[in-house]
């Protein structure tokens, strides 16, 4: 049976389009995991905010796992991923857990698959404009990603990520976003990949 992985996430957006991408992670990778529909959960950049949400996860009866999904626009991901993964061990929660942080938010993940983003969505929504390339050669390294989608949307349209998260999500190519290489995907697919094998434990710490 697979393990039931709870999930918090920072935004109203991120409910539907990370339980998206989750699950197809999943089948790609042909993981015994299964995850709740994700949770918002406030102040997940506090720490004690990381902690009530953890204990509420320790309070429910199936789980076994918690993965902890947040931004973080300026600071490094490699010194707080392992602060976060710390607090989550220290925790002693009785499942694994695992904390990943999108830098600088969690639309650099749609950046490698522009191509597949343009023109209308599946729901009828308007998409990104045709040629919209990405213009940096680093794809963590420009805040505002979500202000930058928006001047790329037809003209009297904008990224709204609670409209458009799930649909762009959708149009993630998993192997064009593996091949890139972006850094805060890259730890995600080692997260999923230590809830599946591990009973106990954080990652990172």
């Amino acid at each position: 049976m697979p393990k039931k992985i709870y999930v918090l996430v920072e935004g109203h957006g991120e409910v539907l389009a990370v339980g998206n991408l989750l699950s197809r992670l999943v089948a790609q990778r042909g993981l015994a995991l299964r995850f709740s529909k994700p949770l918002r959960w406030k102040n997940l950049h506090t720490t004690k905010g990381l902690e009530r949400g953890a204990e509420f996860v320790r309070s429910k009866p199936d789980a076994e796992g918690l993965l902890v999904l947040r931004d973080e626009d300026d600071l490094c991901p490699r010194d707080v991923g392992p602060l976060l993964g710390g607090r989550l061990l220290e925790l002693d929660l009785g499942f694994p857990s695992a904390a990943v942080v999108f830098h600088p938010e969690y639309e650099v993940l749609f950046l490698p698959c522009l191509s597949h983003m343009q023109g209308p969505l599946p729901d009828g929504r308007p998409g990104l404009v045709a040629g919209t390339i990405w213009p940096n050669q680093s794809w963590e390294h420009h805040r505002g990603v979500k202000e930058w989608l928006t001047k790329h949307f037809p003209p009297g349209k904008s990224y709204k990520p609670t409209l458009d998260q799930l649909p762009l999500t959708r149009k993630i190519d998993l192997e064009v976003l593996t091949a890139s290489q972006v850094p805060c995907f890259g730890t995600l697919t080692r997260a999923l990949e230590f809830l599946d094998t591990s009973n106990q434990g954080s990652y990172p710490s």
